[in-house]
């Protein structure tokens, strides 16, 4: 009997062991941001870094928490008309999340030519493609962006070139306060409701000339707004900056298909009250198709000039992400794409950064030096 209970004791004791080495499982990146919440860094912290930054003139890396992936969408013939401001003006018809919900054949967007793909290696994500066409931009556009988290370092230097005439950082606060790089336009951004202090405060006359409205109010993980509050929170602390000499660009959703219908319930909402001069457009996912089709129905349905004020080939619907060839070939066709078409103003590729979170290093554009990864310094020497 003693001899029996012994030996349960020494059962229950490795059974116990067992317990304390057992292995939890790892959710990959590529379940989806929206399922792993600990990978998540939100663009209030990108925004609340880039103050700090501006304020002690520090250069802080940063993450980002991606939006929803993009669905496809079949895209109309476009007009390339200039187009007047919209001022509360809801699309008719706007796209609904119904009509968009399934994944149909995708109808690519028309465009002025048919770049080539970039070749580009399959072993390094810093290599630069095999091969590199030579031709300067279209016309000598400065249509490239910089989505610039880190604040006003040095290290801007490196990227201001014939071709970025933008910059904004998630925030009111300019990574260049001594205007060293006066061929870069600054966008002031109103992030959302809790950025409404800093913003009045140092968006005042001549302090820049453009302002950005709310990051991905559609998306509970950003601002987080409905649109109403949208339409209200405009009203109050953008419009008004127009009497002072500013441009104002539309809150920027993310690519989930409701943000269709947020920025046509904020226009209803606004009732007359908001007044857009651009549309500001988010997009990730992996084929350049979607990209073209995604971004061409925004022009399609406000005509207006399109700000894409973030976008990478990024997967978040959980399939296998692009490998740097694809990053490459990517880049080879959209860069080009962006430059011939007269109503994209400008095109911001995510990945100014040292640190990218939960973004594929294949998409990174700042390398630990602070200076341009090759595909960095191929996206903004314009040399497509």
């Amino acid at each position: 009997m003693a001899s029996k209970l012994i030996n349960l004791l020494a059962l229950a004791c490795l059974a116990a062991l067992a317990t304390t080495f057992a292995v939890a499982p790892v959710n990959a990146l590529a379940t989806g941001i929206h399922q792993n919440s600990n990978r998540q860094v939100h663009h209030d912290v990108i925004a609340r870094r880039s103050r700090i930054s501006n304020k002690k003139r520090q250069n802080n890396s940063t993450q980002r928490c991606k939006p929803r992936p993009s669905t496809s969408l079949s895209s109309a013939a476009v007009s390339t008309s200039s187009a007047a401001p919209i001022t509360s003006t809801a699309p008719s018809p706007a796209p609904t999340s119904e009509t968009q919900s399934s994944s149909p054949a995708v109808t690519a967007a028309p465009s002025s030519s048919s770049p080539a793909v970039t070749a580009a290696p399959s072993s390094s994500s810093s290599a630069a493609p095999a091969s590199t066409p030579s031709s300067a931009p279209s016309n000598g556009q400065t249509k490239v962006g910089l989505a610039w988290p880190n604040g006003p370092s040095s290290d801007l230097q490196f990227y201001s070139t014939s071709v970025t005439g933008w910059i904004y950082s998630w925030s009111p606060y300019t990574p260049d306060p001594n205007h060293q790089f006066p061929n870069l336009q600054f966008m002031a951004q109103l992030w959302g409701p809790d950025q409404v202090s800093d913003f009045e405060s140092v968006v005042t006359p001549g302090y820049a000339g453009w302002i950005l409205g709310m990051n991905e109010p559609n998306e509970p993980g950003q601002s987080n707004m409905n649109p109403q509050d949208g339409a209200t929170l405009w009203m109050q602390n953008i419009e008004p900056k127009r009497a002072q000499g500013y441009q104002t660009c539309s809150p920027a959703t993310s690519s989930n298909p409701n943000g269709f219908t947020w920025i046509a319930d904020m226009l209803e909402a606004c009732n007359g009250g908001c007044t857009f001069d651009c549309i500001a457009v988010h997009w990730y996912d992996v084929d350049f198709s979607l990209f073209q089709s995604y971004v061409t129905q925004w022009y399609n349905t406000y005509n207006l000039p399109i700000y894409i004020t973030e976008f990478a080939p990024q997967n978040f619907n959980g399939g296998a992400q692009p490998t740097t060839s694809d990053v490459w070939s990517f880049y080879g066709q959209a860069m080009p794409w962006i430059m011939d078409t007269p109503w994209i103003a400008a095109a911001f590729p995510f990945g100014f950064m040292q640190n990218m979170g939960n973004v594929i290093v294949a998409d990174q554009l700042m390398g630990s030096n602070g200076q341009p990864t090759d595909l960095g310094q191929f996206i903004i020497s314009g040399n497509y």
